[in-house]
């Protein structure tokens, strides 16, 4: 029987050479590779784009975080014209410096950065603007309610001070302000600003029966002549006490600007051995401020003039506090004008140059009538009788 050709077995491929050898009857089939579902020229192609757009991303934000924005220039621009122009180039203002300057109020003078330079988007300008100059007119605001009148001239830069004075007009109402309406006045000077106050009758100066009292008044010369406050109070507490009844004599005149201690102790010691008290007033080129009253320590009058003198200035305190502000109590040290009578002395320092308020009310001649009438009321308490 014939079978057919002889079928010679394969060899088993290398390949699957032991699955052959288990299954010699399975055909070996080699598969093609499959085509991939996206094409590689379209990977690369993608991949190229968003490298592109990475690169152009890249490049904007280099330009406007690395080079930045050009600080527009503000110099010369009134605040709100460089505020405006920061806002739209996108940057903001940081700071404003105010400054006396003679370019207009409000005026731009300086900048940081500098114009041209760069910054990133919502960087920060800081400029320097112009206060306007430092001296100016003295604003009007007499006839103006005491409210309206503070907040003028308080936003022109003047410290206010306020006093009461016996008036039928309205209450708060500005009567007068030191200085005057239209005075040349700086930034930070002190105005006192007086205001109508109902009328009362305990401000009263009380007379005094001071018939048969001496008083030696010793007005210190000022140093670096500043105007002569001593001699200002002096002249005033001369009248009062003289037409009280009281003699008075006064160690300098008018026309002596820097008579020496010595030689104003010898007038008060050339007086009469019958003084009753000596005051003397000085002012002072620094520090302490406002009034103050001073006695000499122990050890430099007798025992007698010195409890006289200490009692004096107690009073004295007293009074002046009155005034508004405490008044302190120092020790005088030695004085030839003290030593020149067996009478209690105290001296009352008016204030200190180095101080802008004292200067101001050095210059107003109703503090020296406040002054002189607070002394005056001091030696009427002391030594006088009522009538």
């Amino acid at each position: 029987m014939d079978t057919g050709p002889e079928q010679t077995p394969q060899p088993p491929t290398e390949r699957g050479s032991a699955r052959d050898a288990r299954y010699p009857l399975l055909v070996h089939r080699v598969r093609s590779p499959r085509r991939p579902l996206v094409s590689r020229s379209l990977i690369a192609f993608a991949l190229g784009g968003a490298a592109l757009a990475a690169l152009v991303f890249a490049i904007v934000t280099w330009r406007a975080v690395g080079v930045g924005i050009a600080v527009p220039d503000l110099v010369g621009l009134p605040e709100g014209v460089a505020r405006t122009r920061l806002a739209q180039a996108g940057l903001e203002l940081a700071s404003v410096e105010r400054r006396f300057d003679p370019q207009p109020q409000g005026r731009v003078l300086a900048q940081d950065p500098s114009p041209g330079a760069r910054l990133p988007r919502g960087g920060r300008v800081a400029v320097v603007v112009s206060g306007g100059t430092e001296e100016f007119r003295m604003p009007d605001v007499v006839g103006k309610g005491v409210n309206v009148a503070r907040a003028q001239l308080e936003q022109s830069g003047l410290v206010v001070r306020i006093e009461t004075v016996d008036s039928d007009l309205p209450r708060d109402t500005v009567l007068e302000t030191i200085p005057a309406p239209r005075a040349i006045v700086r930034t930070s000077d002190i105005v006192r600003v007086r205001v109508a106050a109902p009328y009362e009758p305990s401000d009263l100066l009380m007379p005094f029966e001071l018939r048969g009292t001496l008083f030696v008044i010793d007005p210190a010369p000022v140093p670096g002549g500043e105007g002569d406050p001593p001699l200002e109070v002096t002249r005033r507490l001369r009248s009062l006490l003289e037409a009280s009844g009281a003699t008075v004599i006064v160690t300098r005149t008018v026309t002596e600007t820097d008579t020496p201690l010595a030689t104003r102790a010898q007038r008060a010691q050339a007086a009469s051995a019958a003084v009753t008290a000596v005051v003397g007033f000085d002012v002072v080129a620094e520090a302490p401020p406002g009034l103050g009253v001073a006695v000499p320590g122990p050890g430099d009058l007798p025992p007698a003039q010195l409890a006289g003198s200490e009692s004096l200035a107690d009073n004295a305190v007293r009074v002046l506090t009155e005034l508004g502000t405490p008044v302190p109590r120092a020790l005088l040290g030695s004085d030839p004008v003290a030593a020149a009578t067996s009478a209690p002395i105290v001296r009352i320092t008016l204030g200190a140059l180095a101080s802008r308020e004292d200067v101001a009310a050095f210059r107003d001649p109703r503090w020296s009538d406040s002054v002189a009438r607070s002394v005056y009321r001091t030696l009427g308490e002391r030594y006088g009788q009522q009538p």
